[in-house]
């Protein structure tokens, strides 16, 4: 790590110290070549962690935690500076911004806006320490995600799941700046001009790749206090939180944790299950997230391997596509999966979690739909049968069917309607592949002959990305086959 990363990082660990933060003793902040800034176990340790000795080994160990007073989020807007949570001290509303904004705007707008403040009031913020090791405006590579990519590196992803995605996004961040600063310029608020389309950009992004879900960080003291102090109609996931410190730890969907908040009301620790040696990387885990949300809400996709694949095609239901377009915050419409490997298979972890809990010898299972999400299988059965092929598939998905005989026999009353799915299925996959094709940047031109290359980073993430996303097609294809 360079001397003025190392002096920045050694800063936030000073004053998050001072609010109640930890680090464990054992481990320290440094820089990896893939993974970036990261916390691994110092190679001086004199041991692994956890030390194997029966009980601490069950328990993990704390890697880190951070307390809910050096937390940024919508909230400090709404208080006007740190949260505290305390018996003793009762909470103050002093908001950051014009009554208008904070009634008008979305919470997790606000909470990007409130980012964005603490940026330009530069030392003079709370939060300096921790703004000043986050990835720097400046340094438009460090911070950007797909949506906010080159228009050439974006185009590689035409004809993907990310492009429409980005899509999405870029128009739902235009919407949001253009309205909450218009607020701001209306109500004259001081500086509202330095409240730059670029810094919300960069706002976004630090949220969408740091940021965690209330609901699951804070302690039942901790919404209780918070809930009493939000507006009618906030819910508590209506904003995401950043916590220093903690969000340094990187991704692994193996990784075993746990986000304490039972041991301290005032903190989330992250629990480490797993046995790291002296120089391991130590690891969060984000939760079970495709490649694709991956790469639009971290930058990053994971490697195929033959013990896990995390490549998937999402597939949207017809008319969802309209209400996503509107949809902001936290919701989003559902999708289904289509996998790379069975659904089932042991290497499928997103898609095994997307598993119905019903018999083997059912609509769902057959060979021809196992690279399907079988919630999908069944929505295609109820939106194409007729009433007795109806009546046929609620008993497949009733918990009466226990032996795999009397299902096998219902489903031979099936027949047509599976082959009605398999055509449906096909009809959609073989437009998405040559969609794909057609809109292949990669291939050889034609005029001199000579192949395509990626000239950033970004060109070969979407690169392989859209590699990975041709074998989900062409091997879901291939099993659904007529």
């Amino acid at each position: 790590m360079k001397e003025t990363e190392s002096r920045r990082f050694s800063e936030l660990i000073d004053w998050a110290s001072q609010h109640g933060a930890r680090l464990h003793p054992s481990l320290e902040i440094y820089n990896d070549d893939t993974t970036k800034f990261s916390l691994r176990v110092r190679q001086s340790s004199a041991s692994q962690l956890p030390i194997p000795d029966g009980k601490v080994e069950q328990e993990g160990f704390g890697a880190v935690s951070c307390p809910v007073s050096t937390t940024l989020s919508y909230l400090n807007a709404l208080i006007g500076g740190p949260v505290t949570i305390s018996a003793q001290q009762e909470q103050h509303l002093s908001p950051t911004f014009p009554p208008r904004f904070m009634e008008q705007v979305p919470p997790h707008v606000i909470g990007r806006f409130f980012l964005i403040q603490q940026y330009l009031q530069g030392n003079a913020s709370f939060w300096r320490p921790y703004i000043a090791t986050l990835p720097q405006l400046e340094q438009i590579s460090s911070w950007t995600l797909p949506a906010f990519w080159p228009e050439d590196d974006i185009d590689l992803l035409e004809g993907t799941n990310a492009h429409v995605a980005i899509q999405e996004i870029q128009a739902n961040v235009k919407r949001e700046f253009k309205q909450a600063r218009k607020i701001l310029k209306e109500e004259n608020f001081g500086d509202w001009q330095d409240y730059s389309r670029m810094l919300y950009n960069w706002a976004f992004c630090i949220f969408t790749s740091r940021s965690f879900r209330p609901s699951l960080i804070l302690s039942p003291p901790a919404k209780q206090e918070i809930s009493a102090i939000m507006p009618p109609g906030c819910e508590l996931d209506d904003f995401s939180i950043l916590q220093p410190v903690f969000d340094i730890a990187n991704h692994s969907m193996t990784a075993h944790y746990t986000w304490d908040v039972s041991s301290d009301p005032l903190s989330c620790r992250l629990v480490c299950r797993d046995t790291y040696q002296p120089g391991d990387q130590v690891f969060n885990n984000y939760g079970l997230k495709s490649n694709s949300e991956l790469l639009l809400g971290y930058g990053f996709i994971l490697p195929e391997t033959p013990e896990i694949h995390n490549d998937y095609v999402h597939v949207r239901k017809r008319g969802q596509e309209e209400a996503s377009s509107s949809a902001a915050g936290n919701n989003k419409p559902k999708d289904f999966l289509i996998s790379l490997r069975p659904i089932n298979h042991p290497s499928s972890l997103l898609g095994r979690s997307r598993q119905l809990n019903l018999g083997g010898s059912q609509l769902h299972a057959l060979a021809q739909f196992a690279h399907f999400e079988p919630a999908l299988i069944y929505d295609l059965a109820f939106a194409m049968s007729t009433d007795e092929e109806k009546a046929i598939v609620d008993k497949l998905m009733s918990s009466g069917l226990d032996e795999s005989t009397e299902a096998a026999a219902e489903l031979q009353g099936l027949e047509n309607l599976v082959v009605r799915i398999q055509e449906a299925l096909c009809a959609k996959l073989q437009f998405d592949y040559q969609r794909l094709n057609e809109t292949d940047p990669t291939a050889v031109d034609e005029t001199d002959g000579e192949a395509w290359e990626p000239a950033t980073q970004n060109q070969q993430m979407a690169v392989e990305y859209r590699r990975q996303c041709e074998k989900v097609l062409l091997a879901a294809l291939q099993a659904v086959a007529l």
